[in-house]
């Protein structure tokens, strides 16, 4: 069979193989090929894989079209010698040809070869395929045939997935944002191979760039600093502004960093190539990964792929970092705030009834350790007064529906005694809005003596100085060096002179006192200053609420006497107010008819009409009203009265008392 008819009876195979000059291959002409490879020649070019033919002694290569995009498209390598064709990964194929030609099929999965014929740049590949002999008898094979697959894309893909999934775990278990970053940069570096990784965040007016900390290799230094946004070329920044990665080289050939005088910044840094992905949010570049190697490379799109998933995965557990960590500030300042107040916090779980949190000054007040509180669910309703349960339900009732207020009401301790609280109470909401638990801060109105003083002063000499003084003359002192941090607790601290030191701008001028007049706070303010002879000064902090005011310099007994003023006044207001509650309490203990009796008598009842209106006789009447002024310790009607308002109850305008 001549040339032309052998081309003609093939078809497709006269496309693939006629215009090939076969004139020096050990083959010859196509008439010359023998059918049994003719046959394997026609099967692989109607196959989908990519497919290679190795024949005869020589093993001169065939393939189909499938192969040739597979293998980067390399024409001359058809009718030659396979080692010849396969020279740049001989060394992984020999031993599976051998293999074959000795009647054996090998078969391979997902083995990495490095190449550099299907790109300009050297790159490693991952390949799935078979070697089978070609057997034409029993005894003889004729050659080989190859299949292949190449599985780059997909081991790429599994490897990148695995390493997230990897990363993810890892920066669960890092508390502090800064650690985050660096873990993932290290892991990053050490996946990529590269030279340095690290995180770049902007300042607030965008105009500069911080690095923290990185991970660079041992021969690199770090790139950790403070740099301007411009310091590595204005279109580099455009690009990271946009919300695009940046994928460099060779900082010596890239159009963003040859055409602009900044490569040898970059060279300076050791960065001759590199990748940086931008993060936005709201529309705005707030942080970027950069990754960098020392020598020119090619970036894959996989490899910037992956840095982009990284840098969102990072700053996502940057931010939740962050936020646990200020979330644990914050729970640190308020264990401080709540160990070092004189008030009782707490914090109530609606569904289990359980109080979750109590302050240490619930063993002051209540008289009995935090864990009573902590291991009985009823045990904060069970320690109020029984005259005042029911309210007490109702109030906590009310919080749960969303209300908050202040509330008085008594507690009876363990040993006996009665204390008045006043306590704020306020829901507390979970995630959805819900009402889940209520919070409250307890105050005991009973008893203050005022021995406490609250030295307010920006100097730290001054507050010592202060302290040392007023300490030797007997009394507790708590300083403070602003006003900030003064009025930031003065609403759970107990009633007790102040003393504001208003020569330092941290004493916030006379803002002290106005806040506290304004809050009506039993903290009377002895304010010290320098007027330098100017009396106007002294006359505006008493307007402001000082109760005093002492010119520098001022005589120790000056202090004294006017905090021994100021604790007179804070005593004379716990004693009022004590007679107050003991006037309620009695009230509330009262028995129903005798509060009926008193009831009448405020509405300026006579014996006989308060009878009348009972169904009782007068005598009767007149037993009860003397027990009533008895137990109100009140000596005649107009003085019943009195006390009466002073306890809350009110008697009706215009009306009549008589003697009887």
């Amino acid at each position: 069979m001549n040339t032309g008819t052998f081309l003609a009876h093939q078809g497709t195979m006269a496309a693939r193989f006629g215009a090939h000059d076969w004139a020096a291959s050990p083959l010859g002409s196509p008439e010359t090929w023998p059918q049994d490879l003719r046959t394997v020649l026609k099967v692989m070019i109607h196959s989908g894989f990519p497919t290679l033919v190795a024949w005869g002694p020589d093993l001169i290569v065939f393939y189909n079209d499938a192969y040739l995009e597979l293998r980067g498209r390399r024409p001359e390598v058809l009718g030659c010698p396979l080692p010849q064709a396969w020279a740049d990964i001989w060394d992984v194929a020999a031993p599976l040809v051998s293999k074959a030609l000795h009647g054996q099929a090998a078969f391979v999965h997902d083995v990495p070869i490095g190449l550099v014929s299907r790109s300009s740049y050297p790159e490693t590949t991952w390949w799935t395929g078979s070697v089978s002999p070609i057997i034409t008898d029993p005894a003889t094979v004729a050659g080989v045939l190859v299949t292949l697959q190449d599985t780059t894309e997909r081991v790429l893909t599994e490897r990148r997935l695995r390493f997230l999934v990897e990363l993810s775990t890892r920066l669960r278990g890092v508390a502090d944002p800064r650690n985050v970053m660096t873990t993932a940069a290290e892991m990053l570096a050490h996946h990529l191979r590269a030279s340095r990784v690290g995180y770049a965040e902007l300042s607030e007016s965008g105009e500069a760039i911080v690095v923290e900390r990185d991970w660079s290799d041992p021969a690199l230094a770090s790139f950790a600093g403070h740099y301007r946004t411009g310091d590595f070329g204005r279109s580099i920044e455009r690009e990271l502004q946009a919300g695009r990665t940046v994928r460099i080289d060779d900082v010596l050939a890239h159009p963003l960093t040859a055409k602009e005088p900044i490569s040898p910044e970059f060279l300076r840094a050791g960065n001759r190539s590199t990748i940086i992905t931008p993060l936005i949010r709201d529309g705005r570049w707030v942080a970027a990964l950069y990754v960098h190697q020392s020598e020119p490379r090619h970036w894959h799109d996989d490899e910037a792929q992956l840095a982009r998933e990284v840098a969102e995965r990072t700053w996502t557990s940057v931010l939740r970092a962050r936020a646990e960590m200020a979330l644990r500030d914050s729970e640190e300042r308020f264990r401080q705030f709540a160990e070092r107040s004189s008030t009782v916090l707490w914090i109530l779980d609606f569904e289990t009834r359980q109080v979750d949190y109590v302050s240490p000054a619930y063993e002051t007040i209540w008289g009995e350790p935090v864990a009573a509180a902590l291991n009985d669910p009823d045990h904060w309703v069970k320690a109020v007064h029984p005259d005042d349960r029911d309210r007490a339900s109702a109030i906590i009732e009310g919080v749960r529906q969303g209300e908050e207020g202040t509330h008085e009401y008594h507690i009876i301790r363990p040993d006996g005694g009665v204390r008045w609280i006043r306590d704020t109470f306020f829901p507390i909401r979970d995630e959805h809005g819900q009402v889940r638990k209520v919070g409250g801060i307890a105050q005991d109105l009973t008893q203050h003596d005022g021995s406490v003083v609250y030295v307010v002063a920006g100097d730290g000499s001054a507050r010592q100085s202060l302290g040392r003084e007023l300490q030797g003359a007997g009394y507790e002192v708590k300083a403070f060096a602003s006003a900030k941090a003064f009025l930031e607790v003065a609403p759970v601290l107990l009633p007790g002179g102040v003393v504001l030191d208003t020569r330092h701008p941290e004493a916030g001028g006379l803002t002290v006192p106005r806040e506290l007049k304004a809050r009506r706070a039993s903290l009377p303010v002895i304010a010290i200053g320098e007027t330098g002879g100017r009396v106007a000064i002294g006359i505006e902090a008493m307007k402001a609420g000082a109760v005093d005011f002492l010119d520098m310099p001022y005589q120790p007994d000056q202090l004294l006497n006017a905090l021994a003023a100021a604790q007179a006044t804070i005593l004379e207001r716990a004693e009022r107010d004590q007679a107050t509650e003991r006037l309620r309490v009695a009230l509330a203990t009262m028995p129903s008819r005798e509060r009926e009796v008193l009831d009448g008598l405020l509405a300026g009842g006579t014996n006989k009409t308060i009878a009348r209106d009972l169904g009782i006789s007068p005598r009767t009447v007149e037993a009860h009203r003397a027990r009533i002024m008895e137990r109100l310790g009140a000596n005649s009607l107009p003085e019943l009265v009195q006390v009466a308002m002073v306890a809350g109850l009110q008697a009706p305008g215009g009306t009549r008392h008589d003697s009887d």
